[in-house]
């Protein structure tokens, strides 16, 4: 199935969780992000149970730390 990451589009399994899905992305450090599902953001204790349907949008959002 086709997901959208930040406006990339990735080929995952069927049944995928959210979870899965970024540890896929072997990104180095996933503390301090956040994700949006279609818009929606979801917290780190749903990502886990979050299963990705076709076509779905994710945006990584990253804290930035200033002032």
């Amino acid at each position: 199935m086709q997901i959208s990451i930040n406006n990339q589009s990735y080929t995952f399994d069927e049944h995928v969780s959210l979870e899965k899905a970024v540890l896929q992305l072997e990104l180095e450090d996933t503390t301090g992000i956040a994700l949006a599902l279609n818009e929606e953001i979801i917290p780190r204790s749903k990502w886990n149970e979050t299963i990705l349907t076709n076509e779905d949008k994710i945006i990584i959002i990253g804290a930035v730390a200033g002032g």
